[in-house]
C-alpha cells in the first residue's frame, strides 16, 4: 500500500492571462510597422506610483481604467481593439469585456474608427476578429431576460473572421481588409 499525498491547492491567478497572445500581436504590430503597413500600439494601463526605492517602483496602484489594449492608424483610418485569450473550448464570457472597454469601442465605432475584438481560443488553436457591430448585438442580447452571457465559437465562425498566420504571426489586417476595404482586398 502506498502513502496517499494531497496536492496543495493554489489560488488561480489571472494576472498574466493573454500575455502570449498579446506578445504575438505585439510582434505582428512591429512587423506591420516595419513593412510600413500600419502603426498600431499597445496602450499602457495608467498607474499611480505610491512608493519608490531608487529607480525601482515598490508600490503602485491602477490610476484609472484603461480603454482598450490597442489603437493606431491603418489606411488613413483609426483602429481600436481589445484582445482576449480564452482557454474555454467553446465560448467567450461577455463579462470578460469590461464595460469601460465596450464603451470605448462603441464611441470609437460611432466616430468612424475600425473597432473590434480579437479572441484567441488557445485550446482550439483558433483566433477570430469580431467587428464591433456584431459584438454590440451579443452584448445587447445578454441584457435581455434569459439572454446568453457568452459568445460561442460557432457564433465566431458565423459573425467573426478567422485569423490565420500570414505575413505576420497574427495577421488580423487581412480580416480588416475583408471587412472594411472589400473592394481592395
Amino acid at each position: 500500500m502506498g502513502v496517499r499525498t494531497r496536492k496543495k491547492q493554489y489560488p488561480i491567478s489571472y494576472g498574466n492571462r493573454g500575455m502570449v497572445f498579446e506578445g504575438h500581436i505585439d510582434l505582428s504590430n512591429e512587423m506591420y510597422e516595419a513593412q510600413d503597413r500600419a502603426v498600431i500600439n499597445k496602450r499602457p494601463t495608467p498607474v499611480k506610483v505610491l512608493e519608490r526605492k531608487g529607480q525601482y517602483i515598490t508600490l503602485a496602484v491602477f490610476d484609472k481604467k484603461s480603454t482598450v489594449d490597442y489603437d493606431g492608424i491603418y489606411r488613413d483610418r483609426r483602429i481600436d481593439f481589445e484582445a482576449k485569450e480564452v482557454s474555454d473550448l467553446m465560448r467567450l464570457d461577455l463579462s470578460r469585456i469590461e464595460d469601460h472597454q465596450y464603451d470605448h469601442l462603441e464611441k470609437s465605432h460611432r466616430h468612424g474608427s475600425i473597432a473590434f475584438i480579437l479572441v484567441s481560443f488557445t485550446r482550439n488553436r483558433k483566433m477570430y476578429l469580431l467587428p464591433f457591430v456584431a459584438l454590440r448585438v451579443f452584448k445587447q442580447a445578454s441584457k435581455l431576460p434569459g439572454g446568453r452571457k457568452s459568445i460561442s465559437i460557432d457564433d465566431f465562425e458565423i459573425e467573426g473572421y478567422e485569423i490565420r498566420n500570414g505575413r505576420v504571426p497574427v495577421d488580423y489586417l487581412a480580416a480588416v481588409n475583408k471587412i472594411w476595404f472589400p473592394a481592395e482586398a
